[in-house]
């Protein structure tokens, strides 16, 4: 009876818990460079340009950081 007791009473704080560790794993996962990640920070910047929100010198620039995040991550692979 007292561990039932204890349950219904530790509940909310469990799932306060598990939402604080689901929004861990998700800032985790932003900040971790993966392929995927940088495919689509390139294809945004692409199609930024396109749309002439960014310029041309801020396209190169951003492009070299993104391929250059690529090739660290590709010999942190290997």
């Amino acid at each position: 009876m007292a561990f039932l007791i204890d349950d219904i009473l530790l509940a909310p704080l469990k799932g306060i818990i598990w939402i604080a560790e689901k929004i861990r794993d998700m800032a985790l996962e932003e900040l971790e460079d993966t392929p995927e990640k940088l495919q689509r920070e390139l294809l945004d910047l692409q199609m930024a340009l396109e749309a002439e929100q960014i310029t041309e010198a801020e396209y190169q620039k951003k492009e070299k950081d993104i391929l250059d995040r690529m090739e660290a991550l590709k010999k942190e692979e290997k």
